[in-house]
Protein backbone atom coordinates (compact mmCIF):
# COMPACT_ATOMS: atom_id res chain seq x y z
CA UNK A 1 0.00 0.00 0.00
CA UNK A 2 2.79 2.42 0.91
CA UNK A 3 4.48 1.61 -2.37
CA UNK A 4 1.31 2.48 -4.31
CA UNK A 5 0.89 5.72 -2.39
CA UNK A 6 4.52 6.63 -3.09
CA UNK A 7 4.09 5.92 -6.80
CA UNK A 8 0.91 8.00 -6.86
CA UNK A 9 2.63 10.91 -5.10
CA UNK A 10 5.57 10.75 -7.50
CA UNK A 11 3.20 10.61 -10.48
CA UNK A 12 1.26 13.69 -9.38
CA UNK A 13 4.48 15.60 -8.75
CA UNK A 14 5.47 15.28 -12.40
CA UNK A 15 3.83 18.17 -14.32
CA UNK A 16 4.27 16.28 -17.60
CA UNK A 17 1.66 13.77 -16.43
CA UNK A 18 -0.80 16.60 -15.88
CA UNK A 19 -0.05 17.96 -19.34
CA UNK A 20 -0.65 14.49 -20.81
CA UNK A 21 -3.97 14.21 -18.98
CA UNK A 22 -5.05 17.54 -20.44
CA UNK A 23 -4.17 16.59 -24.00
CA UNK A 24 -5.92 13.21 -23.75
CA UNK A 25 -9.08 15.02 -22.65
CA UNK A 26 -8.54 17.92 -25.04
CA UNK A 27 -8.20 15.66 -28.09
CA UNK A 28 -11.37 13.73 -27.25
CA UNK A 29 -13.22 16.96 -26.47
CA UNK A 30 -12.45 18.82 -29.67
CA UNK A 31 -12.65 15.67 -31.81
CA UNK A 32 -16.34 15.52 -30.96
CA UNK A 33 -16.69 19.25 -31.63
CA UNK A 34 -14.98 19.22 -35.03
CA UNK A 35 -16.74 16.06 -36.19
CA UNK A 36 -20.06 17.65 -35.24
CA UNK A 37 -19.45 20.36 -37.84
CA UNK A 38 -18.95 17.86 -40.67
CA UNK A 39 -21.25 15.55 -42.64
CA UNK A 40 -19.53 12.43 -41.32
CA UNK A 41 -22.05 10.01 -39.73
CA UNK A 42 -22.75 10.80 -36.08
CA UNK A 43 -22.19 7.68 -33.93
CA UNK A 44 -24.04 8.80 -30.82
CA UNK A 45 -22.92 6.25 -28.25
CA UNK A 46 -19.23 6.48 -29.20
CA UNK A 47 -19.28 10.28 -29.12
CA UNK A 48 -21.06 10.31 -25.75
CA UNK A 49 -18.61 7.86 -24.18
CA UNK A 50 -15.55 9.70 -25.52
CA UNK A 51 -17.02 13.02 -24.39
CA UNK A 52 -17.64 11.68 -20.89
CA UNK A 53 -14.08 10.36 -20.70
CA UNK A 54 -12.77 13.73 -21.88
CA UNK A 55 -14.60 15.56 -19.11
CA UNK A 56 -13.30 13.12 -16.46
CA UNK A 57 -9.72 13.53 -17.72
CA UNK A 58 -9.95 17.33 -17.63
CA UNK A 59 -11.43 17.30 -14.12
CA UNK A 60 -8.70 14.90 -12.98
CA UNK A 61 -6.02 17.20 -14.37
CA UNK A 62 -7.46 20.16 -12.45
CA UNK A 63 -7.86 18.30 -9.15
CA UNK A 64 -4.59 16.36 -9.18
CA UNK A 65 -2.13 18.78 -10.73
CA UNK A 66 -3.28 22.40 -10.61
CA UNK A 67 -2.30 24.74 -7.81
CA UNK A 68 -3.77 28.23 -7.43
CA UNK A 69 -2.98 31.45 -5.68
CA UNK A 70 -5.83 32.85 -3.62
CA UNK A 71 -6.76 35.41 -6.31
CA UNK A 72 -6.67 32.81 -9.05
CA UNK A 73 -8.78 30.43 -6.97
CA UNK A 74 -11.41 33.14 -6.53
CA UNK A 75 -11.37 33.83 -10.28
CA UNK A 76 -11.69 30.15 -11.24
CA UNK A 77 -14.45 29.57 -8.69
CA UNK A 78 -16.33 32.61 -10.00
CA UNK A 79 -16.06 31.30 -13.58
CA UNK A 80 -17.47 27.92 -12.60
CA UNK A 81 -20.27 29.51 -10.57
CA UNK A 82 -21.17 31.72 -13.52
CA UNK A 83 -21.26 28.69 -15.84
CA UNK A 84 -23.42 26.78 -13.37
CA UNK A 85 -25.79 29.74 -12.99
CA UNK A 86 -26.24 29.88 -16.77
CA UNK A 87 -27.07 26.16 -16.79
CA UNK A 88 -29.67 26.55 -14.02
CA UNK A 89 -31.22 29.60 -15.67
CA UNK A 90 -31.18 28.56 -19.33
CA UNK A 91 -30.54 24.83 -19.45
CA UNK A 92 -27.39 25.29 -21.57
CA UNK A 93 -24.50 23.22 -20.21
CA UNK A 94 -21.94 24.27 -22.85
CA UNK A 95 -20.82 27.45 -20.99
CA UNK A 96 -19.83 25.37 -17.95
CA UNK A 97 -17.89 22.94 -20.17
CA UNK A 98 -16.24 25.89 -21.92
CA UNK A 99 -15.00 27.13 -18.55
CA UNK A 100 -13.80 23.62 -17.67
CA UNK A 101 -11.67 23.40 -20.80
CA UNK A 102 -10.12 26.84 -20.24
CA UNK A 103 -9.29 26.14 -16.59
CA UNK A 104 -7.85 22.70 -17.40
CA UNK A 105 -5.36 24.36 -19.79
CA UNK A 106 -3.54 25.93 -16.82
CA UNK A 107 0.25 25.69 -17.17
CA UNK A 108 0.00 23.76 -20.44
CA UNK A 109 2.17 25.34 -23.17
CA UNK A 110 -0.02 27.48 -25.39
CA UNK A 111 1.95 26.61 -28.51
CA UNK A 112 1.36 22.89 -27.95
CA UNK A 113 -2.38 23.47 -27.57
CA UNK A 114 -2.43 25.39 -30.86
CA UNK A 115 -0.40 22.69 -32.61
CA UNK A 116 -2.74 19.90 -31.46
CA UNK A 117 -5.77 22.02 -32.36
CA UNK A 118 -4.30 22.75 -35.79
CA UNK A 119 -3.31 19.14 -36.47
CA UNK A 120 -6.76 17.84 -35.58
CA UNK A 121 -8.55 20.46 -37.67
CA UNK A 122 -6.29 19.92 -40.67
CA UNK A 123 -6.77 16.15 -40.44
CA UNK A 124 -10.54 16.06 -39.98
CA UNK A 125 -11.33 18.97 -42.30
CA UNK A 126 -8.94 17.59 -44.90
CA UNK A 127 -10.66 14.20 -44.78
CA UNK A 128 -14.09 15.86 -44.96
CA UNK A 129 -13.00 17.97 -47.94
CA UNK A 130 -11.66 14.98 -49.90
CA UNK A 131 -14.60 12.74 -48.89
CA UNK A 132 -17.09 15.35 -50.10
CA UNK A 133 -15.36 15.64 -53.48
CA UNK A 134 -15.29 11.84 -53.85
CA UNK A 135 -18.97 11.56 -52.97
CA UNK A 136 -18.34 9.59 -49.76
CA UNK A 137 -20.18 12.23 -47.75
CA UNK A 138 -22.52 14.89 -49.07
CA UNK A 139 -21.11 18.14 -50.41
CA UNK A 140 -24.06 20.39 -49.62
CA UNK A 141 -24.77 22.97 -52.33
CA UNK A 142 -26.83 26.05 -51.52
CA UNK A 143 -28.16 28.48 -54.12
CA UNK A 144 -26.24 31.75 -54.33
CA UNK A 145 -28.92 34.10 -55.59
CA UNK A 146 -26.52 37.02 -56.03
CA UNK A 147 -24.38 35.13 -58.54
CA UNK A 148 -26.99 32.65 -59.79
CA UNK A 149 -24.65 29.83 -58.80
CA UNK A 150 -24.03 27.48 -55.85
CA UNK A 151 -22.27 27.75 -52.52
CA UNK A 152 -20.52 24.57 -51.40
CA UNK A 153 -19.88 23.30 -47.88
CA UNK A 154 -17.10 20.80 -48.80
CA UNK A 155 -18.07 18.21 -46.22
CA UNK A 156 -19.17 20.63 -43.50
CA UNK A 157 -22.74 21.17 -42.36
CA UNK A 158 -22.83 24.61 -43.97
CA UNK A 159 -20.70 26.80 -46.21
CA UNK A 160 -19.81 29.35 -43.54
CA UNK A 161 -18.77 26.56 -41.15
CA UNK A 162 -16.18 25.39 -43.67
CA UNK A 163 -15.01 28.98 -44.21
CA UNK A 164 -14.81 29.63 -40.45
CA UNK A 165 -12.66 26.53 -39.96
CA UNK A 166 -10.27 27.79 -42.61
CA UNK A 167 -10.09 31.25 -41.04
CA UNK A 168 -9.35 29.97 -37.53
CA UNK A 169 -6.80 27.43 -38.79
CA UNK A 170 -4.97 30.15 -40.69
CA UNK A 171 -5.08 32.42 -37.63
CA UNK A 172 -3.48 29.71 -35.46
CA UNK A 173 -0.92 28.88 -38.16
CA UNK A 174 0.11 32.51 -38.65
CA UNK A 175 0.54 32.95 -34.91
CA UNK A 176 2.62 29.79 -34.52
CA UNK A 177 4.80 30.37 -37.57
CA UNK A 178 4.92 34.15 -37.47
CA UNK A 179 8.70 34.39 -37.90
CA UNK A 180 8.86 31.72 -40.59
CA UNK A 181 6.39 33.37 -42.93
CA UNK A 182 7.54 34.27 -46.43
CA UNK A 183 5.91 36.06 -49.36
CA UNK A 184 4.51 32.82 -50.78
CA UNK A 185 2.65 32.13 -47.53
CA UNK A 186 0.88 35.48 -47.89
CA UNK A 187 0.20 34.87 -51.59
CA UNK A 188 -1.15 31.40 -50.86
CA UNK A 189 -3.40 32.76 -48.12
CA UNK A 190 -4.81 35.34 -50.54
CA UNK A 191 -5.53 32.48 -52.97
CA UNK A 192 -7.34 30.62 -50.19
CA UNK A 193 -9.41 33.73 -49.50
CA UNK A 194 -10.35 33.83 -53.19
CA UNK A 195 -11.33 30.15 -53.08
CA UNK A 196 -13.53 30.72 -50.02
CA UNK A 197 -15.24 33.70 -51.61
CA UNK A 198 -15.82 32.04 -54.99
CA UNK A 199 -16.99 28.61 -53.88
CA UNK A 200 -18.50 29.34 -50.42
CA UNK A 201 -19.47 33.00 -50.83
CA UNK A 202 -18.49 33.54 -47.19
CA UNK A 203 -17.88 37.28 -47.25
CA UNK A 204 -16.93 37.79 -43.60
CA UNK A 205 -14.40 34.96 -43.49
CA UNK A 206 -12.91 36.11 -46.79
CA UNK A 207 -12.41 39.59 -45.32
CA UNK A 208 -10.98 38.20 -42.08
CA UNK A 209 -8.51 35.98 -43.97
CA UNK A 210 -7.34 38.97 -46.01
CA UNK A 211 -7.00 40.96 -42.78
CA UNK A 212 -4.68 38.25 -41.44
CA UNK A 213 -2.46 38.84 -44.47
CA UNK A 214 -2.64 42.61 -44.02
CA UNK A 215 -2.02 42.73 -40.26
CA UNK A 216 0.80 40.17 -40.15
CA UNK A 217 2.30 41.46 -43.39
CA UNK A 218 2.57 45.06 -42.18
CA UNK A 219 3.87 43.86 -38.82
CA UNK A 220 6.66 41.86 -40.43
CA UNK A 221 7.66 44.68 -42.78
CA UNK A 222 7.93 47.03 -39.80
CA UNK A 223 9.91 44.41 -37.86
CA UNK A 224 12.33 43.97 -40.75
CA UNK A 225 12.78 47.71 -41.22
CA UNK A 226 13.28 48.33 -37.50
CA UNK A 227 16.03 45.69 -37.33
CA UNK A 228 17.83 47.34 -40.23
CA UNK A 229 17.66 50.78 -38.66
CA UNK A 230 18.54 49.85 -35.07
CA UNK A 231 22.16 51.03 -35.08
CA UNK A 232 24.31 50.72 -31.97
CA UNK A 233 27.44 52.88 -31.75
CA UNK A 234 30.09 53.23 -29.03
CA UNK A 235 29.42 55.92 -26.45
CA UNK A 236 31.76 58.42 -24.92
CA UNK A 237 32.52 56.33 -21.85
CA UNK A 238 34.24 52.98 -21.76
CA UNK A 239 31.98 49.96 -22.33
CA UNK A 240 28.95 52.23 -22.76
CA UNK A 241 26.64 52.15 -25.77
CA UNK A 242 24.04 54.44 -27.23
CA UNK A 243 21.07 53.26 -29.30
CA UNK A 244 19.81 55.54 -32.05
CA UNK A 245 16.09 55.04 -32.66
CA UNK A 246 15.13 55.98 -36.20
CA UNK A 247 11.84 56.86 -37.82
CA UNK A 248 10.93 53.33 -38.86
CA UNK A 249 11.81 51.91 -35.46
CA UNK A 250 9.40 54.39 -33.94
CA UNK A 251 6.74 53.29 -36.46
CA UNK A 252 7.28 49.68 -35.38
CA UNK A 253 6.93 50.56 -31.70
CA UNK A 254 3.78 52.59 -32.41
CA UNK A 255 2.35 49.63 -34.32
CA UNK A 256 2.93 47.35 -31.33
CA UNK A 257 1.36 49.89 -28.98
CA UNK A 258 -1.65 50.26 -31.25
CA UNK A 259 -2.44 46.55 -31.07
CA UNK A 260 -2.08 46.40 -27.31
CA UNK A 261 -4.83 49.01 -26.95
CA UNK A 262 -6.97 47.75 -29.83
CA UNK A 263 -7.08 44.19 -28.54
CA UNK A 264 -8.13 45.31 -25.06
CA UNK A 265 -11.15 47.29 -26.25
CA UNK A 266 -12.09 45.55 -29.51
CA UNK A 267 -14.61 43.09 -28.09
CA UNK A 268 -16.63 45.36 -25.78
CA UNK A 269 -16.67 48.15 -28.39
CA UNK A 270 -17.84 45.87 -31.22
CA UNK A 271 -20.35 44.19 -28.90
CA UNK A 272 -21.87 47.55 -27.97
CA UNK A 273 -21.95 48.57 -31.63
CA UNK A 274 -23.78 45.38 -32.63
CA UNK A 275 -26.21 45.77 -29.73
CA UNK A 276 -27.15 49.34 -30.61
CA UNK A 277 -27.38 48.60 -34.33
CA UNK A 278 -29.69 45.65 -33.59
CA UNK A 279 -31.73 47.43 -30.93
CA UNK A 280 -32.36 50.53 -33.08
CA UNK A 281 -32.87 48.61 -36.30
CA UNK A 282 -35.96 49.53 -38.26
CA UNK A 283 -36.70 48.38 -41.77
CA UNK A 284 -37.69 51.92 -42.74
CA UNK A 285 -34.28 53.25 -41.76
CA UNK A 286 -32.37 53.15 -45.05
CA UNK A 287 -28.94 53.30 -43.40
CA UNK A 288 -29.60 50.44 -41.00
CA UNK A 289 -31.41 48.42 -43.65
CA UNK A 290 -28.37 48.73 -45.92
CA UNK A 291 -26.16 47.41 -43.12
CA UNK A 292 -28.68 44.66 -42.41
CA UNK A 293 -28.66 43.47 -46.03
CA UNK A 294 -24.89 43.66 -46.22
CA UNK A 295 -24.53 41.34 -43.21
CA UNK A 296 -27.32 39.02 -44.38
CA UNK A 297 -30.17 40.03 -42.08
CA UNK A 298 -28.26 39.82 -38.82
CA UNK A 299 -29.61 43.11 -37.48
CA UNK A 300 -33.20 42.02 -38.13
CA UNK A 301 -32.74 38.71 -36.31
CA UNK A 302 -30.92 40.42 -33.45
CA UNK A 303 -33.76 42.92 -33.15
CA UNK A 304 -36.30 40.09 -33.07
CA UNK A 305 -34.35 38.31 -30.35
CA UNK A 306 -34.03 41.43 -28.21
CA UNK A 307 -37.72 42.30 -28.57
CA UNK A 308 -39.11 38.79 -28.07
CA UNK A 309 -36.84 37.58 -25.27
CA UNK A 310 -35.09 40.56 -23.71
CA UNK A 311 -31.91 40.53 -21.62
CA UNK A 312 -31.49 38.48 -18.45
CA UNK A 313 -28.66 38.04 -15.96
CA UNK A 314 -27.85 34.39 -16.70
CA UNK A 315 -29.67 33.67 -19.93
CA UNK A 316 -32.69 31.75 -21.08
CA UNK A 317 -33.64 28.97 -23.46
CA UNK A 318 -34.03 30.43 -26.97
CA UNK A 319 -34.79 27.88 -29.69
CA UNK A 320 -32.91 28.65 -32.88
CA UNK A 321 -33.27 27.16 -36.35
CA UNK A 322 -30.49 27.70 -38.85
CA UNK A 323 -29.13 26.18 -42.02
CA UNK A 324 -26.85 23.20 -41.65
CA UNK A 325 -26.81 19.52 -42.42
CA UNK A 326 -29.42 19.82 -45.16
CA UNK A 327 -30.34 22.06 -48.04
CA UNK A 328 -33.99 21.86 -46.99
CA UNK A 329 -35.15 24.05 -44.11
CA UNK A 330 -38.07 22.28 -42.41
CA UNK A 331 -38.86 25.06 -39.93
CA UNK A 332 -38.88 28.83 -40.10
CA UNK A 333 -35.36 30.22 -40.01
CA UNK A 334 -34.36 32.07 -36.87
CA UNK A 335 -30.70 32.20 -35.89
CA UNK A 336 -28.69 34.95 -34.19
CA UNK A 337 -25.21 34.72 -35.69
CA UNK A 338 -23.42 37.51 -33.85
CA UNK A 339 -21.54 35.98 -30.92
CA UNK A 340 -22.18 39.03 -28.77
CA UNK A 341 -25.97 39.12 -29.20
CA UNK A 342 -26.21 35.32 -29.14
CA UNK A 343 -24.41 35.10 -25.79
CA UNK A 344 -26.21 38.13 -24.38
CA UNK A 345 -29.61 36.55 -25.01
CA UNK A 346 -28.90 32.85 -24.39
CA UNK A 347 -26.28 33.01 -21.59
CA UNK A 348 -27.01 36.39 -20.06
CA UNK A 349 -25.27 39.71 -19.55
CA UNK A 350 -23.14 38.45 -16.63
CA UNK A 351 -21.62 35.69 -18.74
CA UNK A 352 -20.95 38.11 -21.60
CA UNK A 353 -19.18 40.45 -19.19
CA UNK A 354 -17.13 37.49 -17.95
CA UNK A 355 -16.00 36.82 -21.52
CA UNK A 356 -14.89 40.45 -21.85
CA UNK A 357 -12.97 40.14 -18.58
CA UNK A 358 -11.31 36.90 -19.75
CA UNK A 359 -10.08 38.45 -22.99
CA UNK A 360 -9.19 41.68 -21.23
CA UNK A 361 -7.03 39.67 -18.83
CA UNK A 362 -5.36 37.85 -21.74
CA UNK A 363 -4.60 41.19 -23.37
CA UNK A 364 -3.16 42.60 -20.15
CA UNK A 365 -1.04 39.53 -19.36
CA UNK A 366 0.33 39.15 -22.89
CA UNK A 367 0.35 42.74 -24.10
CA UNK A 368 3.91 42.33 -25.35
CA UNK A 369 2.85 39.54 -27.71
CA UNK A 370 1.78 41.65 -30.68
CA UNK A 371 0.84 38.63 -32.81
CA UNK A 372 -1.60 37.45 -30.14
CA UNK A 373 -3.05 40.95 -29.87
CA UNK A 374 -3.65 41.03 -33.63
CA UNK A 375 -5.26 37.60 -33.46
CA UNK A 376 -7.66 38.76 -30.72
CA UNK A 377 -8.68 41.81 -32.76
CA UNK A 378 -9.38 39.53 -35.74
CA UNK A 379 -11.40 37.24 -33.46
CA UNK A 380 -13.42 40.22 -32.22
CA UNK A 381 -14.17 41.26 -35.81
CA UNK A 382 -15.20 37.72 -36.74
CA UNK A 383 -17.48 37.44 -33.70
CA UNK A 384 -19.24 40.65 -34.70
CA UNK A 385 -20.95 38.50 -37.35
CA UNK A 386 -20.29 34.84 -36.49
CA UNK A 387 -21.16 32.80 -33.41
CA UNK A 388 -17.98 30.73 -32.95
CA UNK A 389 -16.29 32.50 -30.03
CA UNK A 390 -17.14 29.73 -27.53
CA UNK A 391 -16.89 26.73 -29.86
CA UNK A 392 -13.82 24.60 -29.19
CA UNK A 393 -13.83 23.34 -32.78
CA UNK A 394 -13.07 26.86 -34.00
CA UNK A 395 -11.59 29.34 -31.52
CA UNK A 396 -8.39 28.28 -29.68
CA UNK A 397 -7.32 31.70 -28.35
CA UNK A 398 -9.13 31.56 -24.99
CA UNK A 399 -6.65 28.99 -23.65
CA UNK A 400 -4.08 31.78 -23.37
CA UNK A 401 -5.84 32.84 -20.15
CA UNK A 402 -4.19 30.14 -17.99
CA UNK A 403 -1.89 28.36 -20.44
CA UNK A 404 1.87 28.79 -20.32
CA UNK A 405 2.84 31.24 -23.06
CA UNK A 406 6.43 32.10 -22.17
CA UNK A 407 7.80 29.27 -24.31
CA UNK A 408 5.72 29.88 -27.42
CA UNK A 409 8.00 29.13 -30.37
CA UNK A 410 8.60 31.95 -32.83
CA UNK A 411 6.99 34.35 -30.41
CA UNK A 412 7.05 38.01 -31.41
CA UNK A 413 9.79 40.11 -29.93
Amino acid sequence: MNSLIEKYNNWTKNPQNGEDLFFYGFVLFIFRGIMGTTMFPYIGIIFKISFGIAILLLIAKIILFDRYTFKMLIAVTGMFICGAAVFLSSGYFSPFLWVLLIVAAKDVPFNKILKVYLLMNITIMGLAFVASLLGIIENLAYVNEEWDSYRYSFGCVYTTDFAAHIFFMLLAAFYLCQKRLRWYHYAGTCAIAGFIYYFCFAKLDTICILLIVLFFGVYHVLQWQSRRESVVVPGMEKDSQQVFVFKRVKAYLKWKGLWMKSALFSMPVLAMLMYFLSDYYEKDNEFLETINKTITGRLAFGKTGLDDYGISLFGQDIPMVGFGGSTILKEEYFFIDSSYINILLRYGIIFLLMIFIIYGTICYKHKGDTALMMAIVLLAVSCFIDHHIMEEAYNPLTYALFAKTGDVMWRSS
